[in-house]
């Protein structure tokens, strides 16, 4: 049990590493809702964005600023009306709005600089009215025009986290109050973004999507609460920009930590790109192999194989690669009359509950299929029970081809299964 613990830690660690090369010199941008600021779990985030910067990534910060408005108007006796969700900010609401905005981006510089960080806040931001739009005055509502690419990208540079308050001046010098969420989506049309986070209270709503799956949601839930609804619309926005991967995540019960540097993180992810990906095995992924069947082997669960004898059948061989690092292994043997074996099933020690397993078994089954396979089986000693639930049934030796029953192991007495195809 120790050496499986051993090799988990390890495997974990690998993977950190991989995304820290990864990821280093990236930009991140991140949205954080102002309803975080309060919460004690709040410099837990600060302390794992620093970390963030401190591994090389460049990092962006939006405010969101909604529940500190809120809180400013009812201090004055103002309340603001919304429209789809949107605040129609008055004249008179305006000072006190940009005024709850520079507040919520000042409270997160200040915890950056506790730890040790170098924020700085700044008015980067051009905007323009948004006008009367079917009848509705938005009064000192805006819309982004454009951001100061260069200045930002000179603090990035410099080592500077810049915050943005969602605030935004004409030339003229007047303010108008624009939405935090499209701000921080806009960065994305600017600059190449690795990353871009919604981080909120609230968790998602599953665990991976890719755009069409994310424009199917929008389209059967008509009624989804304005939140989710602008998240998902501005995710499937910045992944065209260019964004391969969009976070959605709680700032309370989620690690933004693992989010960034796991395949498997806590929160919602709207992507661009295949983000599983089952592909052939490549020559340098056989030490990947080998490391992940290694504890197979030491449990007799798998016979013991070298790189020689993988590489002799690599064309054999599929990779479960999450994001270029190697999470899955099997392979494909054919033997004469169009029989074949399904061989050397591995999954890592940390997604060996994440449903990896039967999308090697499932995707070599269909292989079979369309190489117009008569006859398909495999060999085990304990993992029957999890073949029997992706269709295998017992076989008898007399189901294998000849060539196979020849070299049959009779001490290792594998239990033969077969499938339909």
């Amino acid at each position: 049990m120790q050496n499986n613990a051993n090799n988990s830690l390890a495997s974990a660690i690998r993977e950190v590493f991989s995304y820290i090369s990864k990821f280093k010199g990236q930009l991140f941008i991140l949205k954080i809702e102002d309803s975080l600021l309060d919460n004690p779990a709040f410099p837990v985030l600060v302390r794992d964005i620093a970390e963030l910067h401190n591994v090389g990534i460049k990092i962006i910060i939006v405010p969101g600023t909604r529940k500190s408005i809120d809180r400013q108007l009812a201090a004055y006796g103002l309340k603001s009306e919304f429209k789809d969700g949107i605040r129609l900010t008055s004249e008179d609401a305006l000072p006190l709005v940009e005024q709850a905005s520079l507040g919520a981006a000042q409270r997160i510089l200040s915890h950056l600089t506790a730890n040790g960080i170098n924020g700085i806040q700044g008015n980067w931001v051009q905007a323009r009215s948004t006008g009367v739009v079917n009848g509705v005055d938005y009064m000192r509502t805006g819309k982004i025009e454009r951001i100061e690419k260069s200045i930002i990208e000179k603090l990035l540079q410099e080592g500077f986290i810049p915050i943005l308050p969602p605030i935004g001046w004409n030339k003229l010098g007047h303010a108008y109050n624009i939405s935090s969420t499209e701000l921080a989506t806009e960065f994305s049309h600017y600059f190449s973004v690795g990353k871009l986070f919604f981080i909120g209270e609230e968790d998602g709503l599953n665990s991976a999507l890719d755009i069409n799956q994310a424009a199917e949601i929008l389209k059967k839930h008509k009624k989804l609460p304005f939140a989710q609804r602008e998240y998902l619309e501005n995710a499937i926005r910045a992944c065209r920009y260019g964004v391969k991967r969009v976070h959605w995540l709680s700032g309370i019960a989620a690690s933004i930590l693992q989010e960034v540097f796991s395949s498997r993180g806590s929160g919602t992810m709207v992507y661009a790109n295949e983000y599983w990906n089952l592909r052939p095995a490549a020559i340098n992924d056989i030490p990947d192999m080998l490391r992940i069947m290694q504890s197979y082997v030491e449990r007799k669960l798998l016979v013991s194989r070298s790189q020689e004898d993988i590489e002799a059948k690599l064309s054999d061989y599929v990779v479960y690669a999450v994001d270029s690092a190697i999470h899955a292994c099997g392979a494909l043997h054919a033997y004469e009359n169009k029989c074949f074996e399904v061989a050397a099933i591995a999954v890592g020690a940390n997604y060996r509950d994440a449903g990896i397993g039967e999308a090697v078994v499932n995707f070599l089954i269909e292989k079979a299929k369309k190489l117009k396979a008569k006859k398909l089986f495999l060999l085990t000693t304990q993992a029957s029970d999890w073949f029997y639930t992706l269709g295998f049934k017992n076989g008898t030796i007399n189901d294998l081809p000849k060539s196979k029953r020849e070299t049959y192991n009779h001490s290792r007495n594998s239990k033969i299964m077969v499938i339909e195809v």
